[in-house]
């Protein structure tokens, strides 16, 4: 009986030891991601946001202009708990000043959406370990317990292009052209490029369905160096000029997408004619324009070959 003992425990002590060392050299084996996911994108800039007075954080969001995207990547580890991942995101963002109830976001009556293409290169921490666990379940025996929820952090660089439109008349007009705040014709406004650098930052966490199958949700913020996203930044100029200086909408359209109460009796001087909001506040050139992505995301791990590359070959 005794025997029987110092055998089961032998086997038992090499079977731990041989896993334990093919666990360390498993990342290596399965060291490619390929991923796809789906999910919300939110957007934090002039337009709309929540209910009170404007505030230059996540709790300015306005969350019934949720709008969806989804994303493709690769992520390929570099060490077991270094990764890096490039990605491309499409989502769809939109802000309404109808949306809020704040008197003066209110009454300026923007609105706009715009297509996101985003492509990004991070790098991530696994900053818990997923571990399978004893390969053989055997009762009594105590050992490693699998983990199947992994955490990352992660932060990168991306660039993504941009396209804000604004819905006059039933039909959707590009902004950019016309220069609604008098980038077309003001020496000190220059024309903004639809083409920017973010910083994409977040978290995720990944359960582990089985070695080749896992699953993720991800929160990820993108600070940009634009404050234009929306099309909005510093302040109104003269409708008049707007329209006299755009080529690409008739006049009375260019007018009312530099200010939608163009012609109203709070926009009109004593004398009928002058504009009297020219300089007035339109944004916020202080802040700079958000936008964020919150990902649920399929993972699949792809074999490397002895050479290293990644094979569908299991």
């Amino acid at each position: 009986m005794q025997r029987k003992i110092t055998h089961i425990c032998i086997l038992i002590f090499f079977t731990c030891l041989s896993y334990s060392a093919f666990s360390q050299k498993d990342w290596m084996r399965y060291r490619y991601d390929l991923i796809g996911g789906i999910g919300p994108s939110f957007f934090l800039g002039e337009l709309g946001g929540n209910n009170g007075v404007g505030k230059n954080s996540i709790l300015d969001l306005d969350f019934p202009t949720t709008r969806f995207g989804f994303n493709v990547g690769f992520r390929y580890f570099l060490k077991e708990r270094i990764a890096t991942q490039a990605t491309f995101t499409f989502g769809m963002i939109n802000g309404n000043d109808k949306q809020t109830q704040e008197y003066f976001r209110n009454d300026r009556d923007l609105s706009f959406r715009s297509p996101i293409y985003e492509f990004n290169v991070r790098l991530e921490y696994k900053i818990r370990k997923e571990r399978a666990g004893h390969i053989y379940d055997l009762k009594g025996v105590r050992g490693e317990r699998p983990v199947k929820l992994v955490t990352y952090a992660f932060a990168g660089i991306g660039v993504f292009g941009f396209n804000p439109k604004a819905k006059i008349d039933g039909q959707w007009v590009a902004l950019q052209p016309i220069g609604t705040e008098g980038q077309n014709f003001l020496p000190t406004r220059k024309p903004y490029k639809r083409v920017q650098l973010c910083i994409p930052v977040g978290l995720q966490v990944k359960y582990l369905a089985n070695r080749y199958w896992s699953y993720s949700f991800e929160l990820g913020p993108r600070f940009t160096f634009t404050d234009y996203i929306d099309d909005v930044s510093k302040t109104y100029v003269n409708p008049d000029l707007v329209a006299a200086n755009d080529k690409t909408v008739p006049d009375h359209i260019a007018r009312r997408l530099a200010d939608p109460k163009f012609g109203q009796p709070n926009r009109i001087a004593s004398d009928g004619v002058s504009y009297s909001y020219y300089n007035e506040q339109r944004g916020d050139p202080y802040d700079k324009d958000f936008y964020m992505f919150a990902m649920i995301s399929v993972h699949y791990k792809l074999k490397a070959t002895r050479k290293g590359w990644p094979t569908f070959k299991k």
